[in-house]
């Protein structure tokens, strides 16, 4: 009798997750569908949708992705208000938007995000020209090239955080009255897949930053539904912007990708995406790819990535 319970429980535990399993692959295609209908609803709410004199305001827009967001909303005809710490750089940018895309609005804001008196500031500004904003993109950002065990002081880790999350943070909170006197405005956030796939070593504050940003936006977007204003989360991979020459810490060459997205692909991408109001942008086929295996074999995943990457260190120490 003892041997038979003993099957039974052996065959219970083997039918069970695989009676589960084909369930779950029968049922696929309606999730699928269900899953397109969902993005349909919301597409629908949301537009139409254009760039076109929209008054759009974006943060860290002096270099890398934000200049090339401010290039391609220009293009297509906002009214922009670029904001960044550096002032040189934002004039240099605002005379190409003029230039060479033909802006007509563009005014340039000197904001240290985690400044609180400068983000009031420029809300207040932005209040008394434009009454409003139609499309908040927040893209101010540093990033992070060192273990944490070579840290050396943790104000780094403080520092990053403060930029990445805070100052994106509190400038939604100050902007929220005028993102709610626009017809369906939008807030876009430029994360990292570092939040959906935080295994990159040497990026611990930084994959912290963007995964805190990550779960504020998600939970805010559903905050907001009852105004109608939409929140569009990017996961950019490897970009090539300044920002990996200026990460905080000892910026070790072995982070740096050779197959890296040129930031001006990454900025048109977004700029699709905001118009349709996507509520994630996921890049890179491997990124999406990515997020589906650690949703469902995330041991798998973290095991090929750390393989991958310490392939790469690898590589780098030999090269070096």
């Amino acid at each position: 009798m003892s041997t038979f319970n003993s099957l039974s429980k052996t065959a219970s535990t083997f039918v069970s997750p695989t009676l589960l399993l084909i369930g779950f692959i029968s049922v696929l295609p309606i999730l699928y569908i269900a899953n397109f209908y969902c993005r349909y609803k919301r597409y629908q709410a949301a537009t139409p949708w254009s760039v076109q004199n929209k008054v759009v305001v974006i943060t860290g827009a002096s270099s890398g992705i934000g200049e090339e967001l401010a290039y391609e909303f220009a293009r297509q005809g906002a009214k922009l208000i670029l904001c960044a710490r550096r002032a040189d750089k934002l004039s240099d940018v605002a005379d190409v938007c003029r230039d060479k895309y033909g802006a007509t609005h563009v005014a340039i804001n000197k904001v240290d995000v985690t400044r609180e008196n400068d983000v009031d500031r420029l809300i207040e500004t932005i209040e008394a020209s434009y009454d409003k904003i139609d499309c908040l993109v927040l893209n101010a950002g540093v990033s992070m090239g060192e273990s944490l065990e070579d840290i050396e002081d943790f104000n780094i880790i403080k520092d990053i955080m403060n930029v990445n999350y805070y100052g994106s943070t509190m400038l939604t909170y100050y902007a929220l009255p005028l993102l709610k006197k626009a017809e369906k405005p939008r807030i876009v956030v430029v994360s990292s897949l570092a939040s959906v796939l935080p295994f990159v070593p040497m990026r611990t504050g930084y994959a912290a930053s963007k995964c805190a940003l990550r779960g504020f936006f998600e939970s805010l977007q559903t905050e907001l539904l009852k105004d109608n204003i939409f929140v569009t989360i990017a996961y950019p991979g490897i970009v090539k912007t300044e920002i990996n020459d200026n990460r905080l810490g000892k910026n070790p060459k072995h982070l740096d990708f050779n197959e890296a997205m040129p930031a001006e692909e990454c900025a048109k991408v977004i700029v699709d995406g905001t118009i349709r109001a996507d509520r994630e942008i996921v890049f890179t086929h491997l990124g999406k790819l990515g997020k589906i295996l650690d949703g469902v074999f995330p041991d798998l995943l973290f095991y090929v990535s750390q393989n991958y990457v310490l392939k790469q260190i690898s590589m780098d120490k030999k090269i070096q």
